[in-house]
């Protein structure tokens, strides 16, 4: 039977471009001494920093370090989570948090990698899973965060179970991070010039692609992608890769049991290359960046667009009229109709612990994650971008005025068999994802399957 994800449920937005700053956050304050000033003239006055190491009893509060790339206040996911954090230090003065994140992606990776040089990994630290972090978990750094979750049932069952299938691994006993944020990409559809050119609405690959063939007859660009960055190359191919493969073969793929030089793999790539020379993607794919591809879509010129469901909450605020368009599965093969409710998706933000720390630390490290996953900020986040993010928790409850594209989503989503990500980040080989979608935009500016298919093992080597 299949399995149902009907607690996937819709939450924030803008994910992946999350910040941090640093700085103290615990923003926690002790009570005033009871020994007053004249009895105790003669002692040294007790610094702010140095009260607030001193819990309520005065003793000294437990020291813990937070790393994420949380921390531009503009950004809903950022501003939520920083709010949250900032709560709990005033509610736990006995424990002291200090912020270590770092803004760009970049920045903090090589952070991160200096920590682990100097063997002082971040109490908290922010990852997305998958092979990076089954590294982490099989160099020691990140701790089993099972035991904790099954010693309180109710925030371990608030969780919805897809979200830790980037945080298990096959043949590892554990669950080495807490989901914070969500992503899925699917299709969004302006029916307006669907219903304007009289064109069908695609249910399947076979349908697209002569839906595709009717808008360039119209002169239009059914399907326009931004690869300039390349991780738009990479996400289609995972969208094909969910309907043609399902989740099994991926993890083969990461494990070296098949290789990339496999059918499934050459029957994607042969269709996305296909789509790119007959011009379904546009004439500009690997010069186009990913808000040149946005705003075609946004502005009305192209029918079609694949992305992220925080797309969403750009939708509603600057298409003049978004009641015409509407969210789907990416349409699936006729051939395979078992992979049809598989989606490119999963858990992209969670929060490991680090082996390295005390067991003191540790408790509290899960306290303050205990804190944040609460779902009073899970449906704050949900307010602030109009549903536009899956949220890891079951049972969000709807927002007032709920827009179409997101009931569309969340009705879809309660379908859904299961998700998966880009395939090289199942695989501990480090720079792999890179390497895979640099692969794939040379292929759409004219190499070939075959040679994409041995750059990608190469670099698998």
């Amino acid at each position: 039977m299949k399995k149902k994800l009907i607690s996937i449920i819709l939450a924030t937005a803008l994910l992946l471009s999350a910040a941090g700053c640093g700085g103290n956050t615990s923003g926690a304050e002790v009570p005033e001494n009871s020994i007053t000033e004249s009895e105790n003239a003669s002692a040294p006055k007790e610094t702010e920093q140095e009260k607030k190491e001193e819990g309520d009893s005065g003793t000294e509060a437990v020291k813990i370090t937070l790393m994420t790339r949380y921390g531009d206040d503009t950004d809903v996911n950022a501003a939520t989570f920083r709010k949250a954090v900032a709560s709990f230090a005033q509610e736990h003065p006995e424990i002291l948090v200090e912020d270590l994140s770092i803004t760009d992606e970049t920045q903090y990776n090589n952070m991160f990698k200096t920590y682990m040089a100097t063997d002082d990994v971040p109490t908290i630290f922010m990852t997305y899973g998958g092979g990076n972090l089954q590294s982490y978990v099989e160099n020691g750094i990140a701790v089993d965060l099972g035991a904790y979750l099954e010693a309180d049932p109710e925030w371990h069952d608030s969780f919805n179970k897809t979200m830790f299938s980037m945080l298990t691994f096959d043949g590892v006993e554990g669950i080495y991070g807490i989901p914070y944020a969500a992503y899925v990409d699917s299709l969004f559809v302006n029916k307006a010039l669907f219903e304007e050119h009289k064109i069908k609405v695609p249910a399947t690959i076979e349908e697209l692609e002569e839906a595709c063939e009717a808008f360039l007859a119209e002169g239009i660009t059914p399907l326009p992608v931004g690869d300039k960055s390349t991780f738009r190359g990479g996400h289609l191919f995972t969208l094909l890769m969910a309907k043609r493969t399902g989740e099994d073969l991926v993890k083969k793929l990461a494990s070296g049991e098949v290789s990339y030089d496999c059918d499934e793999v050459r029957d994607v790539l042969t269709t996305m290359k296909s789509w790119a020379e007959k011009g379904y993607l546009g004439n500009s794919i690997t010069t186009l960046d990913g808000e040149g591809e946005a705003q075609l879509f946004l502005t009305g010129q192209s029918p079609m667009i694949y992305r992220n469901a925080s797309f969403i909450s750009r939708i509603v605020n600057e298409m003049e009229d978004n009641s015409k368009v509407m969210e789907m599965n990416f349409p699936s093969y006729e051939a395979y109709p078992q992979y049809a409710d598989m989606w490119h998706g999963g858990s992209s933000d969670a929060f490991s612990v680090a082996a390295s720390a005390s067991k003191e630390q540790k408790e509290a490290a899960v306290a303050l994650l205990k804190y944040v996953t609460r779902m009073e900020y899970m449906v704050e986040r949900n307010e602030l971008s109009y549903g536009a993010f899956v949220c890891v928790l079951n049972d969000l409850p709807d927002m007032e005025d709920q827009p179409s594209v997101t009931n569309d989503l969340k009705t879809n989503l309660a379908d859904a068999a299961g998700m998966i990500t880009e395939p090289a980040e199942y695989d501990t080989v480090s720079g792999l994802e890179n390497d895979t979608r640099t692969a794939i935009q040379a292929m759409w500016a004219g190499e070939s399957v075959d040679t994409t298919i041995q750059t990608i093992i190469e670099a698998r080597r």
